[in-house]
């Protein structure tokens, strides 16, 4: 039977400035399976070094495929084309051992044997510690030429500029253009969700062909690099740990005008002035956290959009009226684009958004509102027995706070009492005895009686305190606990925390939600207020208009005219007792109608009558 083989290839990071190094290594792969008869069943060819396995998506396929039939041999140059990482080493021998594959070293024309384990063992310290010290001397190099002003390192990714093969810098003009547009719209007041909405609409596109998003503008409006200044020693990569490290500022090179400025320094600053403006705004109050998973919730990476796939996001605002938080979750694409028809008011993006805006119509969901929704199918679908866990909460609770008297150490100083009295009745017989004398007896006898003494005085002070722990305390803190159990839905969100555990996603629609579960079926429903239908392992639920402000403001607005047709005196203090809303919510609600022309009052001095001009 022809063995079937693979060939991994990888440069080194010396050999990365050659340009055929990769091909070359290919090729000499090949020549040895051609050599030795296999059958070549696949290239595995790492575009990147690297000292570990981290990032190396071939070599990271290549290790995976080792559990399947896809091949019996691996070809490879040398040992450190694999890694120079002495644990990654022996996790890929250890595979390879197990799923009886071979490996083949062509430049030493041999094959991998477990003979070998020691002196390979060795080699991947070596490589490992030789990677060590050239990422130092690559590092020293990087950080003496960053301190010495040498040229500006730009990837080439780095838009509106293009670094030439003489180390200079040099301007993209239509690239920068666009660049200058994101700076001159900020300054103006629009934010980078607006500004990726113009700019979309406006037939704008990255070098990837794709639209900007409002993370990568803000990110170029905040890069110093455009109005000419260079910071370099901003990162410093860590060979021990693996990871990128942030440099502090005063450890930084700053060098102006060390590059072309696509924009001046002025507008640079406006432009990050109203940035800075905007999120001293959003956290005046310090409620909202930043950063990635702070104050992550149960449902995050749950929600997905059921018109437009994207994931829904939490955000936070503060409620007109009270100022109080909110938290709402919105679709991603909404966030990134607006309304796919535009706002019906609002300035910003009924304005810079067109008709071919592809954003999204969905819901906004208030976090409240959907856990009590979820609370309320979780109560009538699992139907918890909640007196009986209350009652078994309750238990638990009086045994633990019994345990937190004094008993225990009451009874501690209780045994310390019987051992002194024990070891004074012993003393007393060897004294009869004549194994000790008079003298020592007395001295002896005298200490354990001191220590007996403070002892008994400490059992009656624990056993004072004891007494004064009144049972109607215990009782009182019990019963208040038990209420808080009962009335502020605790055994409901924990019954709710559990579904979500065994949640995958919820798919949100404007009238009903999708839950899918990781589960193979669901339990059968019980009757609720909400239409919920089961199959397999999903779960329907129609909501109607409980998250569509609109439609509901608009019921709302359409009540009110049907409460005039039917008593055309009526007044809004009655209809604000109604639809049990305050006054002023009454009043501003027939403000409304009234500049929508749908009704009119004729009279004055609070009489007359309503005339519906736009009937239900």
């Amino acid at each position: 039977m022809i063995s079937r083989a693979v060939i991994y290839a990888r440069c080194s990071t010396e050999e990365e400035s050659q340009k055929d190094a990769l091909k070359k290594q290919v090729e000499e792969g090949k020549a040895s399976v051609r050599e030795k008869g296999w059958t070549l069943a696949g290239l595995y060819v790492e575009s990147r070094s690297g000292t570990t396995t981290k990032g190396r998506s071939e070599y990271n396929r290549l290790y995976e495929d080792l559990t399947g039939d896809k091949f019996d041999i691996i070809v490879i140059k040398s040992q450190d084309r694999l890694m120079r990482n002495t644990k990654d080493w022996y996790l890929f021998v250890d595979r390879l051992l197990t799923e009886q594959k071979k490996l083949y070293i062509y430049i030493e024309r041999k094959f991998y044997s477990t003979d070998d384990s020691l002196i390979t063992g060795i080699k991947a310290i070596l490589a490992e510690e030789y990677s060590r010290e050239l990422s130092k001397k690559i590092n020293l190099a990087h950080h003496n030429r960053q301190k010495q002003n040498g040229p500006a390192v730009l990837t080439s990714n780095t838009y509106g500029y293009r670094k030439m093969p003489d180390k200079s810098v040099v301007i993209v003009e239509e690239e920068a253009r666009i660049k200058r547009r994101m700076y001159e719209l900020c300054a103006a007041g629009f934010g980078c969700r607006r500004i990726s909405s113009i700019l979309k609409n406006e037939g704008v596109a990255g070098r990837n062909g794709k639209p900007f998003t409002d993370s990568a503008i803000l990110r170029m409006i905040h890069n110093p690099l455009n109005m000419g200044t260079v910071v370099m020693n901003r990162l410093h990569y860590d060979f021990e740990t693996k990871k990128v490290i942030q440099i502090p500022k005063e450890e930084q090179y700053v060098y102006e005008n060390k590059v072309p400025p696509i924009v001046s320094k002025e507008l640079w600053e406006a432009a990050n002035r109203e940035i800075a403006r905007r999120a001293e705004g959003i956290n005046r109050s310090g409620d909202r956290k930043r950063g990635r998973y702070k104050g992550k919730s149960q449902i995050s990476g749950k929600l997905f959009c059921g018109l437009c796939g994207n994931p829904y996001y939490r955000r936070t605002r503060r409620r007109y009226k009270d100022r109080l938080v909110v938290y709402e979750w919105k679709c991603k694409r909404y966030l990134e684009t607006g309304r796919k028809t535009g706002r019906i008011k609002g300035l910003p993006l009924s304005e810079v958004q067109s008709e071919e805006a592809e954003g999204c119509d969905n819901v906004h969901l208030d976090e409240e509102m959907l856990y009590q929704l979820l609370v309320q199918i979780c109560e009538k679908r699992y139907m918890p027995d909640k007196e009986r866990t209350v009652c078994d909460m309750v238990h638990m609770l009086k045994i633990v706070l019994k345990e937190k008297d004094y008993r225990q150490e009451i009874d501690r100083k209780r045994r310390q009492e019987g051992k002194l009295m024990r070891q004074m009745d012993i003393l007393a017989e060897k004294l009869l005895e004549g194994v000790v004398s008079d003298e020592v007896y007395q001295r002896t006898q005298k200490e354990l009686e001191e220590r007996l003494e403070n002892i008994c005085d400490e059992i009656k002070e624990l056993e004072r305190q004891n007494a004064k722990r009144s049972e109607n305390v215990l009782k009182e803190r019990i019963a208040y606990i038990e209420k808080m159990l009962q009335t502020m839905g605790m055994i409901e969100k924990a019954v709710a925390a559990e579904m979500l555990e065994n949640v995958d996603k919820i798919w949100i629609y404007p009238e009903y939600m999708e839950i899918v579960f990781n589960l193979p079926e669901t339990a059968e429903a019980e009757n609720t207020d909400i239409s919920v239908q089961e199959y397999g392992n999903r779960m329907k639920i129609e909501y109607g208009n409980l998250f569509n402000y609109r439609k509901k403001k608009e019921e709302e607005r359409n009540a009110i005219i049907r409460m005039m047709q039917e008593d055309p005196c009526i007044t809004a203090r009655e209809i604000a007792e109604k639809l049990m809303i305050s006054l002023s919510g009454a009043n501003y609600r027939i403000g409304v109608l009234k500049s929508e022309g749908k009704v009119k009052f004729n009279g004055s001095g609070g009489k007359g009558e309503w005339e519906i001009i736009s009937p239900v």
